[in-house]
């Protein structure tokens, strides 16, 4: 019996081990960044279905999955990748990857963006570089063994002979391109979201002007080399010198530039700074167009100050913004939502006008390009040139008492002349030399500009934790972009519209209380690949209403549409 007894107990046991051989092992928990990766890379269903698990998270967790979010594998060097732009076109730009990158070290960016953006094809031809790839060797060349261990550097390619006008860099689908290929950078590598900045040599400087007027809020600071500040207004609408105020801005031009020479630009700088801008500018009189005679000490300095010291500022205690578009609404914590002709209830001023100094007169010639002595290949029909009896053939060898042996020479002399001038040419002719006079004709009175599109701007003020004050003019809607900082110990925030300086009134107020929205939060984190945005959700304000005003809606524009 006992033996019975222990043979059961043995047959019991070896099938508790058999039965627990048959159960299968539990699945591997998914931690949350990873979650958030797969969620990144899905589309369809599985996309929504991984937004729902993660929209379950707490904040915190949510958060910390942002912050965790695993970063590719990468090689160092230079590394070309690819992406679909948000214009529809695949582009490839490039990257330098640090020697023996860390994922788990921070890095700043350099945001790159080439020169002679209406003619560099997408790809190098005949041996000759990318674009993106050549806007990244202005830098490396010159960095220290150290300093190229320290930093990711990215060459952006417009491709506009191929994907169209509209890929420039001060175009609203060109800066949407460079963004995403900024947002696709963060998500590869690790890049410290306070330290990216935007530079730029000719196009590509005056492309970095466009960012800081328009689209500046993911860069820490722009550095641009030989540009135009008012090439961005090429895309069809208004800059304002107002936009640039509270952004760190360095940038340099040649006195002997022929595109953009410094004694153009320069006043455009120093009317922004003296509407509240702080844009630090170098003249270098002997430079021209290209910056080979500069760069070496240049960028060695913009490495030792600006790169090491400038960071994003997302929560100023002022802003100053202006807009045509929705689109190009949005600075830190504010967004124009909606433009409508608040009348007379517009109390935020009008914006300044921005007063162009008088370029270089026409004298009406073509020039010869293959002879260093300035000489004439065509005149101009009805031209200054033409009534002066220049002809095909003659080498300018004087103008006034400036000797002539350049085209820079004679650049340079006529940028002493304005409107209205008497000037005199020294000419040579068959062997001999012939002194020719005449005058450049006045400057037309200015006529009547036709009114151009509807102008939303609002000044606003952080007040203190708990309130905020708008000052309007034509912005119908706008809204707030809320962080943690922003709200006073009950969570809320107060919003004071239009309130009358000369009025012991407080104005018209709302308030709202928040909780952090989760939706937000995600999707601000696809959009940009940026993981420290602080916002953490949005309070929309209807200032029409508010200010019971019907204003007449802005008309959109069509350039800005794709």
């Amino acid at each position: 019996m006992r033996t019975l007894t222990c043979s059961l107990l043995i047959l019991i046991g070896l099938s508790c081990v058999n039965l627990a051989q048959d159960v299968p092992a539990p699945a591997k928990e998914v931690d949350n960044p990873t979650l958030l990766k797969r969620y990144l890379q899905a589309k369809g269903k599985d996309k929504a279905a991984l937004r729902e698990q993660l929209l379950a998270l707490s904040v915190e967790e949510l958060r910390q999955a942002i912050a965790n979010c695993p970063f590719d594998a990468a090689e160092s060097g230079v590394q070309e990748w690819s992406t679909k732009c948000p214009d529809g076109f695949e582009r490839p730009y490039w990257v330098y990857v640090p020697e023996n990158y860390d994922p788990a070290k921070r890095y700043p960016l350099l945001v790159c963006m080439h020169g002679g953006v209406s003619g560099w094809p997408l790809k190098g031809e005949e041996g000759q570089p990318s674009a993106g790839q050549y806007s990244i060797q202005y830098w490396l060349p010159y960095l220290s063994e150290e300093q190229k261990k320290e930093l990711v550097v990215l060459g952006c390619s417009a491709g506009v002979p191929e994907t169209g006008q509209g890929a420039m860099w001060w175009m609203q689908k060109g800066q949407k391109n460079v963004l995403h290929m900024v947002a696709e950078v963060k998500r590869r590598l690790n890049i410290d979201d306070q330290r990216v900045f935007a530079n730029g040599h000719s196009d590509g400087g005056s492309g970095t002007f466009g960012f800081a007027f328009r689209m500046p809020d993911a860069f820490a600071g722009f550095y641009s080399m030989n540009g135009n500040p008012l090439v961005p207004s090429m895309d069809g609408t208004p800059v304002w010198l107002e936009n640039l105020k509270g952004l760190n801005i360095y940038c340099f031009n040649g006195g002997r530039d022929g595109l953009y020479p410094a004694k153009r630009v320069t006043p455009i700088y120093e009317q922004a700074n003296g509407l509240g801008a702080s844009v630090k500018f170098t003249s270098y009189p002997e430079l021209n167009h290209q910056v080979d005679d500069v760069i070496e000490d240049e960028i060695p300095a913009f490495m030792a100050g600006p790169l090491k010291d400038w960071r994003r500022n997302l929560l100023p205690g002022e802003i100053d913004w202006a807009c045509t578009s929705p689109e190009r609404g949005r600075r830190a914590w504010l967004s124009i939502d909606e433009l409508g002709d608040l009348g007379a209830a517009n109390l935020a001023p009008a914006n300044a006008e921005i007063a162009v100094p008088a370029g270089r007169p026409r004298l009406g010639v073509q020039m010869e390009r293959d002879i260093e002595q300035p000489t004439v290949e065509m005149v101009v029909k009805g031209s200054v040139a033409e009534s002066m009896g220049i002809e095909k053939g003659d080498a300018i060898k004087k103008l006034d008492d400036h000797e002539i042996k350049t085209m820079q020479d004679l650049l340079d002399a006529l940028d002493t002349k304005t409107a209205g001038d008497e000037v005199s040419i020294t000419v040579e002719r068959k062997g001999k030399q012939e002194v020719l006079k005449g005058s450049f004709p006045k400057a037309p009175a200015r006529e009547r500009e036709e009114k151009g599109p509807l102008v939303a701007r609002v000044l606003a003020k952080l007040d203190a934790p708990g309130q905020v004050t708008l000052t309007v003019r034509n912005a119908k809607k706008v809204s707030i972009l809320v962080a943690p900082s922003m709200l006073d110990a009950e969570g809320k925030l107060k919003v004071r519209l239009n309130p009358r300086k000369d009025s012991k009134e407080i104005g018209i107020a709302v308030s709202k209380t928040f909780e952090a929205d989760k939706a937000l939060m995600l999707d601000q984190f696809e959009a940009t690949g940026d993981r420290n945005l602080p916002w953490i959700g949005r309070f929309e304000i209807d200032c029409a209403k508010l200010l019971d005003v019907k204003p007449t809606p802005a008309k959109p524009k069509e350039e800005d549409e794709f």
